[in-house]
């Protein structure tokens, strides 16, 4: 694999990510909302689902508040896919590369192992970042600043 290829697979890994969880932070912020409001810190709030919970943040919080966490999404996100994309792309290679026939995995086990390989690789940087921006979603409260839920 190619210097080139693997600067693609970063890039293309990294802006697929944002756009992705981009779009679907507001919702991923109910949902956080959602498996964390029977816990003391939540002050109080309920939601019976996704859309009352769309409606009642945006009400009393502003629509400010569905992107509470964005911050760490949007400086870590495109590490984490870009280097998940590259480093499956780079497993893929080195698995296809073994010379010894009786050790070359299949094609759908080569993809199998390179999939298990890159998403160990992109958690590295998901697991952390998840941490932070469900704090900060989780909060009710004026919206974090960039480093705060560390």
């Amino acid at each position: 694999m190619s210097a080139t290829n693997t600067s693609i697979d970063l890039a293309a890994g990294g802006i697929a990510g944002l756009v992705a969880d981009a779009v679907t932070h507001p919702i991923d912020t109910v949902r956080t909302r959602l498996w964390s409001q029977d816990h003391p810190s939540t002050q109080g709030y309920k939601y019976r689902g996704l859309w009352h919970g769309l409606v009642d943040m945006m009400k009393k919080e502003g629509t400010a508040s569905l992107f509470k966490g964005l911050g760490s999404v949007l400086l870590l996100t495109p590490v984490g896919h870009g280097l998940y994309f590259a480093s499956y792309e780079w497993s893929k290679e080195r698995l296809r590369d073994i010379k010894n026939p009786a050790w070359r995995p299949s094609e759908p086990v080569n993809h199998l192992c390179a999939g298990f390989f890159a998403n160990g690789v992109g958690g590295l940087i998901w697991t952390p970042m998840d941490v932070v921006k469900q704090r900060q979603q989780a909060v009710v409260k004026d919206l974090y600043g960039p480093i705060e839920g560390l």
